[in-house]
């Protein structure tokens, strides 16, 4: 891995230690999207099946984790409560499963043989997912990395908007601050 692929995974690996608003971009949009990928690109038959419930199950799990352990903080502006999110090591530990479940996948199922390079493209890939969301849209097409994105993705949102109404509100803020601000015109 190059100078700049190695910063771009540390700075990724920080930036998990840092507090971030949630955005419906990447908390809802890219999972729903990673689920509708795994859907269209699915090839049916009763291995697949098989295949698709473990690591959606595995998915889920992990995702799961990482929004059980993530740091909700709330902070009263204005008086509108903000939502911040740190994952910090629970995530980064489940980014590292999914890491891990993925290249074993590549491996073992694709029969792709993978050096040290190879391997240290594809750790620099998921970096640069997590930090730049948009790419993901154009990663890749294989059915069993959208199904564990996906279930993985939805299962960490699903466990922040369990754990936080507050969450829940930042999700859909956007849409009500803007019908505030046309009701109040309307009102003055």
């Amino acid at each position: 891995m190059s100078l700049i692929g190695i910063l771009i995974v540390i700075y990724f690996c920080y930036s998990q230690f840092k507090a971030e608003r949630p955005r419906r971009f990447r908390y809802l949009l890219l999972p729903l999207y990673a689920l509708l990928m795994f859907v269209t690109t699915f090839k049916l038959n009763a291995k697949n099946l098989l295949l698709a419930a473990v690591i959606i199950l595995l998915g889920i799990a992990i995702g799961t984790f990482q929004g059980r352990f993530a740091q909700l903080s709330l902070e009263n502006v204005q008086g509108q409560t903000k939502v911040s999110i740190r994952g910090g090591w629970p995530f980064l530990l489940g980014w590292g499963l999914i890491l891990g479940i993925q290249i074993l996948l590549s491996i073992f199922l694709a029969h792709h043989q993978m050096d040290t390079a190879e391997l240290s493209q594809e750790v620099l890939h998921s970096a640069l997912e997590e930090l730049l969301p948009f790419r993901r849209i154009y990663a890749f097409d294989w059915w069993i990395l959208w199904a564990l994105s996906g279930s993985s993705s939805l299962a960490y949102t699903g466990m922040l908007a369990y754990r936080s109404s507050d969450f829940r509100q930042a999700l859909r803020r956007r849409a009500h601050r803007k019908t505030d601000k046309n009701s109040k015109k309307r009102d003055a």
